[in-house]
């Protein structure tokens, strides 16, 4: 079993790669009155820097309990851990506790594939869960920065937010206000969200002929006409959408 040691709280500072944003004040308070009641039951995991300096690999919530209880040392164990480890570590602690938002999670591990040459699905295995999972919780980092502080702060879910990944930074503004005011389900933020994109598809306008366009319709329009000149029976029909322009021909055998 590893040696635990004592070390001042001066000395320990919190992990560079804690993937946690949010501390929730009353969970930190019920931990310092266990503490104070029963003392520290796990060490903190620490990797020494230099001679005076300590950082968290596993315990940021129990360091910050201490130093609220104002206590001088904290019981500690020291490990060697490099760069990746030290992400790795705060990830699988945290996750284990599940206790990080969504997109605390993708953030780490966003920041674990860009320390290591690791795929999603290799990362997945490192850290027990399935890659479709991994992948879900990074797309959220593309939603605006207000709608990842509302999940942040458990306002919204995160099926709220993938629903919103859809819509322009604007519209996931005006859809987060409508969401949080009304109370909105899940299932009446997607109709809601399908009910603005439909109308913005229809007050988008027309494309318009480019000049290629306009020569080759006005030239089947022409060789069309030759043909009725001379006496042949052709009809035609011409459609548009917009994307294509379609011209059908009919002659009569």
């Amino acid at each position: 079993m590893s040696e635990v040691r004592y070390i001042s709280l001066s000395q320990i500072h919190s992990n560079p790669y804690q993937p946690r944003q949010v501390f929730e004040q009353g969970k930190l308070d019920e931990l310092a009155r266990s503490i104070h009641l029963n003392g520290v039951i796990q060490p903190i995991v620490v990797r020494q820097k230099d001679e005076n300096y300590y950082e968290i690999v596993a315990g940021e919530r129990r360091f910050r309990a201490l130093q609220q209880l104002q206590w001088y040392a904290a019981p500690c164990i020291i490990m060697n851990a490099d760069e990746q480890q030290m992400a790795r570590l705060a990830l699988i602690e945290n996750i284990q506790r599940d206790d990080l938002s969504p997109i605390e999670e993708g953030n780490a591990y966003r920041q674990l594939l860009r320390m290591s040459d690791m795929t999603q699905e290799e990362l997945a295995e490192r850290v027990g869960k399935t890659q479709p999972s991994i992948a879900n919780k990074m797309r959220l980092l593309n939603l605006s920065e207000s709608v990842q502080q509302a999940i942040n702060n458990r306002r919204i879910s995160e099926r709220h937010g993938r629903a919103m990944l859809k819509l322009s930074e604007v519209q996931q503004s005006e859809v987060l206000t409508k969401i949080i005011d009304k109370n909105l389900t899940v299932a009446a933020t997607e109709k809601l969200i399908e009910k603005i994109l439909t109308e913005k598809k229809k007050s988008e306008p027309r494309k318009c002929f480019g000049v290629s366009t306009r020569i080759a319709v006005n030239t089947i329009r022409q060789s069309v006409k030759t043909l009725q000149d001379a006496g042949v029976i052709v009809e035609t029909t011409e459609t548009e959408d917009d994307e294509n322009y379609t011209v059908t021909i009919r002659i009569k055998k």
